[in-house]
C-alpha cells in the first residue's frame, strides 16, 4: 500500500473511512514506523475517539532528489479529525515528532509529552508560523493520565535521548504496553535506566498487547552502554593536538554532555555550530538537561582566536545532510570555520539506512584535507540507543503478553523480531507482523486483521507539502542522469513567425565545444519542427512548447 500522494490527489480523494468500534473493541492503525525506519506513527482508537501515537517524520534517500523529509499520509486521520483526543510523544528524536508541524495543521489537539521532548517540540514548532496553538501536558513517568477511554501509565525507559519513556495503556479491550524505542543500559549517563520493575508489574497484571522496538532484532547479544563514548571520547581527546570537529544527532542529549565533560576535562573551548544542534543545546540548557557553563562556549566567529589544541566543536551534519554545518565546512562554504590538517571528525552517530552514500562521500572528501576521521566500526564513538537481540528477549520473558507486535523497523528487523518471540516460546498464532496502512483490533475475543487504510509517503520540499510525486522524482532522476536541454524559441504571436535565431541550453548533456556540429543540427532540426507545426500550435505557446519537448526528445 505503499505511494507517494501529491498534494492535488488528496486534496481530491474521497475518504470513506467510517469503520464502527465495538464499544469492548481497541483498533490499531499503522501510519508509518512498520516495514520502514522512521516516520513512526500509530493511531489508537476506540468508541470514545483517537490518541495519536507519535508523529515522526523519515529522511529521504538518495532516490528522492530535492525531498528534505518524508511525513505519513494521513488521510484517514484527517478524515477525523474532530475525534482525535490528543498527540502522545514516547521521544523527542525527529523521526517520532518530525511530522508534527505538518500534522497539527490538520487535525489539532493536546500534546502530551515529557518536559524535555516537549521543550524539543516547542523548539521545532517555532519556526513553522502555521502550527495551530495547542494545549502542552507535561507527563511524567508513573503518573497515569486519561484521554477518553485510554488510560496512560509511561514508564522509564533509556534511549540515546534523555526523557524517553514507554508506555502501558489501559483499554475497555485490556492492556497494552508499548515500550518505545529503548535498551537495557546497565550504566545509562543519567541514571535513568529502563524501569524493568514496572514492566515486570504490568506483566504480572495482565498485558493483552505489547509492541516492542525492533531496530536492532538481527543483532545478537546485547547493546553497549552509553558510558563506553566517554571512554572513547577521553582517548581520542587526549591524543589529539589539533581541533575536534564532533558531529552527534542534535537531539542525543547524553552524547553533547559527554562531548561537554570531555572537553572540561581536557581543557578545550566548545563551538556549536548548526541551526539543530544550536537550537538543542539552548533548550535542552534552559530546561536543566545540559550543563554546559557559560565560559567553556565560544562563538564560531571566534575560532581563529583559540589555539588548536584547546577548541573543540559540535557541529550539525551527522547524515552527510547537503546544507548542515559540517557540509558547509567541508566544502569552504562555512562563514568562520575550515578545516586544516591534524583536524579530527568524529561521526558519533548511527548511519541511518539510505544515508550511506552521502555520508562515506563527507568521509572522503574530510581525508582528502589529511584530517582524521572516526566513526562507528573504527572505536566505541558511538554506541546504539536500541535493544539488541538478548535484551528484547528478556523484556518478552517479563511481560508475556498475550499478542505481541514488533514495530520500529524494516521487514527484515521485524521478522527477526518474531524469531526471537518464537525462541522465547510465543505461539506463532499470537504474533502479529504489520504492514503500512494495516490495522489490528483488540476485543475480548482476541486480535484480528482489519481492513487496512489507505497509507503512504508524503514528500516535503522546502515549503511545499506532497507538491512532489512519482512524476516529478522520475524527471529528476533523468535530468541527474541524462542531463538537460532547454530550447529557446521566440515567434511572432500572430503569425508563428520564428524572429530571433533558436536558443539551446544544455547542462550535463554534451560538452558545447566538442559539439557544435551536433546543436547547429538540432537547432536545424528545431526550425523545421516549428515550419510543420499547424498554425493553431505556432500560435499558442503551451500547445507549441509540448510538441518541441515531444518531438525533440
Amino acid at each position: 500500500m505503499e505511494t507517494i500522494r501529491t498534494t492535488a490527489q488528496l486534496a481530491d480523494r474521497e475518504v470513506s473511512f467510517e469503520r464502527p468500534l465495538d464499544p469492548e473493541a481497541v483498533a490499531l492503525t499503522f501510519l508509518g514506523g512498520v516495514g520502514e525506519f522512521g516516520k513512526n506513527m500509530l493511531l489508537l482508537e476506540d468508541a470514545t475517539g483517537i490518541v495519536v501515537l507519535d508523529c515522526g517524520q523519515a529522511f529521504p534517500d538518495d532516490t528522492l532528489l530535492g525531498v528534505d523529509s518524508v511525513i505519513p499520509d494521513i488521510g484517514y486521520l484527517e478524515a477525523h479529525a474532530e475525534r482525535v483526543l490528543g498527540y502522545v510523544i514516547t521521544h523527542g528524536h525527529e523521526d517520532h515528532i518530525g511530522a508534527l508541524p505538518y500534522v497539527l495543521p490538520k487535525a489539532p489537539a493536546p500534546i502530551h509529552a515529557t518536559r524535555l521532548t516537549l521543550g524539543l517540540i516547542d523548539g521545532k514548532l517555532r519556526e513553522y508560523k502555521q502550527t495551530p496553538k495547542v494545549k502542552r501536558v507535561c507527563i511524567e513517568e508513573d503518573e497515569p493520565f486519561d484521554l477518553g477511554g485510554f488510560t496512560f501509565e509511561p514508564l522509564a525507559v533509556a534511549h540515546s535521548v534523555a526523557d524517553s519513556v514507554g508506555l502501558a495503556i489501559h483499554t475497555r479491550a485490556g492492556t497494552l504496553l508499548h515500550t518505545g524505542d529503548f535498551k537495557l543500559d546497565p550504566e545509562p549517563v543519567d541514571g535513568r535506566p529502563t524501569d524493568l520493575k514496572a514492566l515486570r508489574r504490568h506483566g504480572a497484571r495482565g498485558v493483552r498487547l505489547m509492541l516492542s522496538d525492533s531496530t536492532n532484532a538481527e543483532l545478537v547479544g546485547r547493546s553497549k552502554s552509553e558510558a563506553r563514548v566517554g571512554a572513547a571520547l577521553d582517548e581520542a581527546f587526549s591524543r589529539t593536538r589539533g581541533r575536534i570537529l564532533v558531529t552527534t544527532f542534535s537531539s542525543h542529549i547524553h552524547r553533547l554532555q559527554g562531548i561537554v565533560d570531555a572537553c572540561r576535562r581536557h581543557g578545550r573551548s566548545l563551538v556549536v555550530t548548526g541551526r539543530s544542534v544550536e537550537r538543542n543545546v539552548r533548550i535542552a540548557r534552559e530546561l536543566g538537561y545540559l550543563e554546559a557553563p557559560q565560559q567553556l562556549l565560544v562563538n564560531a566567529k571566534h575560532v581563529d582566536q583559540l589555539p588548536a589544541g584547546r577548541l573543540c566543536m559540535i557541529v550539525s551534519g551527522s547524515q552527510g545532510e547537503p546544507l548542515s554545518a559540517l557540509a558547509r565546512i567541508v566544502t569552504g562554504e562555512h562563514k568562520h570555520i575550515k578545516l586544516e590538517p591534524d583536524d579530527l571528525v568524529i561521526f558519533s552517530a548511527k548511519i541511518i539506512p539510505g544515508n550511506e552514500v552521502a555520508i562515506n562521500r563527507m568521509i572522503d572528501r574530510i581525508l582528502a584535507h589529511q584530517c582524521e576521521v572516526l566513526y562507528e566500526g573504527l572505536s566505541d564513538i558511538h554506541v546504539s540507543g536500541h535493544a539488541y537481540a538478548e535484551e528484547l528477549i528478556e523484556v518478552l520473558d517479563l511481560v508475556r503478553p498475550e499478542f505481541f507486535v514488533p514495530v520500529h523497523g524494516e521487514l527484515r528487523q521485524l521478522h527477526a523480531h518474531r524469531n526471537l518471540a518464537r525462541r522465547a516460546g510465543f505461539d506463532e498464532r499470537r504474533i502479529f507482523l504489520p504492514h503500512l496502512g494495516a490495522r489490528l483490533v483488540l476485543d475480548p475475543n482476541g486480535l484480528h486483521w482489519d481492513t487496512p487504510v489507505e497509507a503512504g509517503r508524503v514528500l516535503v520540499d522546502g515549503k511545499g507539502v506532497g507538491d512532489i510525486g512519482p512524476i516529478v522524482l522520475r524527471d529528476r532522476r533523468t535530468m541527474s542522469d541524462d542531463g538537460i536541454l532547454v530550447i529557446i524559441v521566440i515567434l511572432r504571436r500572430q503569425s508563428g513567425e520564428v524572429l530571433r535565431e533558436v536558443e539551446l541550453v544544455t547542462r550535463g548533456l554534451v560538452y558545447i565545444d566538442e559539439n557544435e556540429d551536433f546543436l547547429a543540427e538540432v537547432t536545424g532540426f528545431i526550425h523545421e519542427l516549428i515550419q510543420q507545426a499547424e498554425p493553431d500550435v505556432r500560435e499558442d505557446e503551451e500547445l507549441l512548447g509540448d510538441w518541441l519537448r515531444r518531438k525533440t526528445r
